[in-house]
């Protein structure tokens, strides 16, 4: 990979792993595909990447350098070869971004809006709330309609948003907190859902104990949710990229968020009907400093959840009966083939510019 040819390399650096969950990988992952499936531009990545996915790159014949530090993962993205620099990270400053810009184009992907990215070429940011924030990148991708998913996702969406008829008896849950239920909230969320006769659950995430129950399915972790969107009649997730997710194929998706940004983002979210939340405020647990698998009573639980039994089941209900309002919305505020919008942009500006000499 340390090739002389740098107009074809994109260097990845982003973290997936138990403290800060899948996203930030998954979302740089779909837009380095499209990148390369359209346009042949090859990725490097840098960063404290499980190994899991690393072989998930490994499969695609991309390299990864793993390194738990931030900082030496600036510092040996700049010892690389490469035209553009793709940063997805929670630990990026401003300084950060001056490092690499002596030597790359940078490219940000962004959620909260808390910096200016004064010194990105450009920045990506797909939330709802994006468009109202005050960065100063030279080049903006902003709000839904630049969506990072994959192919087989916008298949989903496809097929999901021209779907008619919806079995209101035999109701097929996911719930997908995220990489990191950092709450373990999963578990207990599918004991109250399964004693209801309609649902059939699928829990996602890697929970150490989950009772056997021959109406629930239990996966570790999936590198092919699209498959499982397929089948999911409703979503319970977290406030991350599930979220967004499901509401591109226009499939109903509670959200129980589990930090006070993510709470905060979600509420606009649903302010334009695209999920449906729960609880108040999504901290109160770690605010405490509780251990959520030391709690055994379920009254203790959806107290440190800020949110009651009877909400969760009500919302759900009322995010079935709402579906053609919220595919209404997902019409709106996304677009077919989000990913390779935004990679079609982020080509035209940091790769065949530079290559024609502009």
């Amino acid at each position: 990979m340390r090739t002389n040819n740098s107009d074809e390399q994109l260097i990845v650096i982003c973290e997936a792993n138990s403290d800060v969950g899948f996203g930030h990988f998954f979302r740089c992952l779909h837009l380095a595909d499209s990148l390369r499936n359209s346009y042949g531009i090859n990725a490097y990545w840098v960063g404290n990447i499980t190994p899991s996915l690393a072989g998930l790159l490994h499969e695609r014949n991309q390299q990864h350098i793993f390194t738990s530090n931030f900082d030496n993962a600036i510092t040996e993205a700049q010892s690389l070869n490469a035209h553009a620099v793709l940063c997805d990270s929670y630990q990026l400053a401003e300084s950060h971004i001056q490092q690499l810009r002596h030597k790359f184009k940078v490219c940000i992907v962004d959620d909260f809006g808390t910096s200016a990215l004064a010194y990105a070429d450009t920045v990506i940011n797909f939330t709802v709330s994006a468009p109202r924030y005050n960065y100063a990148a030279k080049q903006q991708l902003l709000g839904p309609r630049f969506f990072l998913c994959d192919e087989a996702l916008n298949r989903v969406r496809k097929r999901r948003l021209n779907q008619t008829e919806f079995n209101v008896d035999k109701i097929n849950l996911l719930i997908a907190i995220g990489g990191h239920d950092r709450l373990s909230m999963g578990p207990y969320i599918a004991d109250l859902f399964l004693l209801d006769n309609k649902y059939a659950v699928t829990l996602l995430g890697p929970y150490s104990s989950v009772k056997s129950n021959k109406k629930l399915l239990h996966f570790n972790r999936s590198n092919d949710m699209p498959s499982l969107y397929k089948k999911a009649d409703l979503v319970v997730s977290g406030g991350g990229l599930i979220k967004y997710e499901s509401a591109y194929c226009g499939i109903p998706n509670i959200v129980v968020a589990q930090t006070p940004e993510q709470f905060s983002e979600t509420i606009e979210f649903e302010a334009v009907n695209l999920c449906h939340a729960v609880g108040h405020h999504a901290t109160k647990m770690c605010d405490l400093g509780t251990n959520p698998s030391s709690i055994s009573d379920k009254e203790d639980k959806h107290d440190a959840f800020s949110w009651s039994t009877q909400e969760l089941l009500d919302t759900a209900d009322k995010a079935l009966r709402e579906r053609k309002q919220l595919v209404k919305a997902s019409k709106i505020h996304f677009e077919d083939d989000a990913t390779a919008r935004a990679a079609e942009v982020i080509y035209n500006e940091h790769f065949a510019r530079e290559s024609a000499g502009e």
